[in-house]
């Protein structure tokens, strides 16, 4: 019997169909496996415990440059450009997760755990702490930089009890390896800082303001 040449065509085109897909299979993108990040703080048990007289502390939002706004890790190529690790991004806002381990850690530092976030009424804290970060990344090759601005007042901000620049750098695992290693490298940078305002909070209280 013969076939009506229509039909031939029809099978040609579907054969060959089945044949493209299959030799283009390669070319799909492979899935793209996102890992999602957040600071930690430091182990509980830093200080002695909490006792009656311990000062309530208040923790501030954290104020960050623009360039920290992205949910990616950001990777520093020199001194003026910015990279993303689009695969590798903040589970959390990287100013509340900033905030929130300063808050954890200087409830670790000090000898108390009334520590409050964001918003308090003036006679629930006795200091009351507000950073500033100037820069906090990762460079290509693993060294991690944290540049911020720090100040403890008085409970309503009527006093400035301490201030401080905080400037340091820590090496680190490679972040195109190690993304985890790098976020670990910017929890200790947080982890300093911390140190930095609870000596300040020691020294400084509220009838040593001038």
């Amino acid at each position: 019997m013969k076939i009506p040449s229509l039909a031939i065509r029809l099978l040609l085109t579907a054969a060959a169909g089945i044949g493209l897909t299959g030799c283009l299979g390669f070319l799909k993108p492979s899935p793209v496996n996102t890992r999602h990040f957040v600071l930690t703080p430091l182990p509980a048990g830093q200080a002695a415990g909490p006792t009656s007289e311990a000062l309530a502390v208040g923790v501030g939002f954290v104020k960050l440059p623009a360039y920290l706004f992205n949910n990616a890790v950001a990777m520093r190529q020199g001194e003026n450009e910015i990279t993303y690790r689009e695969n590798e991004v903040w589970a959390e806002r990287l100013d509340h997760g900033l905030q929130r381990i300063l808050a954890a850690n200087l409830a670790s530092l000090l000898p108390t755990d009334r520590v409050r976030l964001s918003t308090w009424q003036p006679t629930e804290v006795a200091v009351e702490v507000y950073v500033t970060v100037e820069q906090f990344d990762v460079d290509r090759t693993g060294r991690g930089v944290l540049v911020a601005w720090w100040c403890v007042r008085s409970a309503g901000g009527e006093f400035t009890l301490r201030a401080g620049e905080f400037r340091a750098g820590r090496p680190g695992p490679v972040p195109s390896t190690d993304p985890q290693g790098a976020v670990a490298t910017l929890s200790e940078l947080a982890a300093d800082l911390s140190r930095e305002i609870a000596a300040a909070i020691r020294t400084g209280s509220p009838q040593t303001a001038k």
